[in-house]
């Protein structure tokens, strides 16, 4: 079925076996899951099919860093970025979901009611609904920002002249990745960090042997550092720090987390129990209104949300099963990767980590071999 005749066809439908709002990664796989399953499926978005990662978040950002590693210039690292993401055209990612018999409606959804869903003023009904709205960049509350035109990701992967300098607010798994990328193609790169190290959900000594890397990629890192007030300097940016640094560059990046996106949804705010069920203040499950993915604010990873999509639906078709986190892997894709399994030393006391070196692994022995001279000899320390 056609984009077009998906229009026509949920203009004139308006009873579903299933709803589901938003199509990144956990709405499209839900969407797909219950259609495998022989429903009828209804996926409304109100911005891109396919969601964020396709486009202006996983897939550039990782374009840009694998151009930066081979020595690309930044006009050709943009050209591969933005061919490889379509320019941002969502036909591909649309047409995916027509081909998996899903019919598709490009619209902001509201929750009208008890399994009714409004879609430019034509309420759909169906006896399940699929919140997977995802999430959008946290904005700090730092004095000053406002008045700068600071970047957050999906614009810092999206634009089209290089800055000369960049400061960047944050040293999670994004913060790193684009501070990573930025810096090997030429821009001058601060990264701050609140926390005492990198990567402050994972274990410290993960941290600390990216930073000692980004360190020789010529990235400034400020650790411990919390950001007190931004304003102008000298035609650029300049955030000052607790300790009375001044940061100055042309450009500030906003990297500090997400947030769940409930704008216009009609829910305050999504907490799902372990069935991925919308539960109310009291615990109790909203009867037959799932989340999944970035929304429900368990986890801002792709492999979550598609796991949790795949619970949703089990759940809805009589197949019941707790959702358990604790083998769904996390990597942030610098260089070297830094890559993790279960949970996260901040989720308690008793996870407990290990490490070893990968000196002698077969991949690490091959690219130390394999890679030529100059900055693709980089790898050779891939692995320490």
């Amino acid at each position: 079925m056609s984009s077009e005749d998906a229009e026509a066809s949920a203009a004139v439908q308006r009873q579903w076996d299933v709803i589901v709002i938003g199509t990144g990664s956990g709405g499209k796989v839900a969407a797909q899951e219950f259609a495998r399953r022989g429903r009828s499926v209804l996926a409304v978005e109100a911005h891109r099919f396919g969601g964020e990662c396709p486009y202006v978040a996983c897939v550039p950002a990782k374009s840009m860093l694998a151009a930066a590693r081979v020595g690309l210039s930044w006009p050709d690292a943009v050209r591969q970025r933005d061919d490889i993401t379509d320019n941002r055209d969502d036909a591909v990612g649309r047409k995916s979901l027509d081909h998996s018999g899903v019919t598709t409606l490009r619209g902001r959804a509201t929750l009208a009611g008890p399994s009714e869903v409004e879609v430019a003023d034509v309420v759909h009904t169906a006896p399940v609904i699929v919140v997977a709205t995802g999430s959008t960049p946290k904005i700090p509350p730092l004095p000053g920002l406002d008045g700068l035109d600071y970047w957050t990701s999906d614009v810092a992967l999206s634009v089209h002249d290089q800055p000369e300098s960049l400061v960047i607010l944050g040293g999670g798994a994004v913060g790193c990745e684009l501070a990573q990328a930025f810096a090997l193609l030429g821009t001058t790169v601060h990264l701050v960090e609140i926390a005492d190290h990198l990567l402050p959900a994972e274990a410290s000594w993960a941290g600390e042997a990216l930073a000692a890397r980004l360190r020789e990629d010529g990235i400034k890192i400020y650790l411990g550092q919390e950001p007190v007030r931004a304003g102008r300097s000298d035609g650029g940016c300049m955030v000052e720090l607790a300790d009375g640094t001044a940061v100055r560059a042309e450009r500030v990046l906003v990297a500090g987390g997400r947030e769940p996106c409930l704008e216009g949804l009609g829910l305050d705010d999504v907490t799902v129990d372990a069935r991925c069920r919308v539960v109310g203040p009291d615990g109790t499950p909203v009867g037959g209104l799932y989340a999944v993915g970035d929304v429900t604010g368990v986890s801002t990873y792709t492999h979550s949300a598609n796991y949790q999509a795949k619970i949703a639906a089990a759940d809805a078709s009589g197949q019941g099963r707790d959702a358990n986190y604790s083998a769904v892997p996390r990597v942030v894709y610098t260089d070297p990767a830094v890559f993790a399994v279960g949970e996260s030393t901040a989720d308690g006391p008793h996870t407990r980590t290990a490490h070893i070196a990968l000196d002698d692994v077969e991949r690490a022995l091959i690219l130390r071999h394999a890679c030529p001279p100059g900055r693709n000899a980089r790898y050779k320390a891939a692995s320490s």
